[in-house]
């Protein structure tokens, strides 16, 4: 098994009707392929897990590369793993500080690690962490 985590740009101009369809779509390949994974997207940049198998990650990791709603994407982690992280999640999200209000919406002062799984490595929910309190200038 396999974990990819990468950071990019949302484009400008970027709807969250259009994050909704990213995660549709997402859910929907994910649970298909048995991909596990988590969104995170902090007002201006997202931070993405992939976790199943590599070769169908890295599927997944190459046409997101390619997608026109965001640049600048980085893998930050690349590693083979005995367990998965998001066992439970085709793809959740969390969106910090949405004006909506919705259910899996954090405040940049709400405690993180109590929305992620409980039994995740400690560096991986530390990464998240710091990546849903990054403060952005166009949050």
């Amino acid at each position: 098994m396999y974990r990819l985590v990468y950071v990019s740009t949302a484009i400008d101009d970027l709807t969250a009707s259009e994050i909704g369809d990213i995660l549709d779509v997402s859910q929907s390949n994910n649970h298909e392929r048995l991909i596990t994974g988590f969104l995170a997207h902090n007002g201006r940049h997202f931070m993405q897990a992939l976790e199943g198998a590599q070769d169908e990650v890295m599927g997944i990791y190459e046409r997101i590369v390619s997608d026109p709603r965001h640049y600048g994407v980085v893998q930050i982690i690349g590693e083979n793993i005995d367990a998965r992280a998001f066992p439970n999640w085709a793809m959740n999200y969390f969106r910090v500080d949405d004006p909506r209000g919705t259910t899996m919406v954090i405040r940049h002062d709400d405690p993180v690690d109590g929305l992620l799984p409980k039994d995740m490595p400690r560096e991986l929910l530390h990464l998240f962490t710091r990546f849903m309190h990054i403060e952005t200038a166009d949050a």
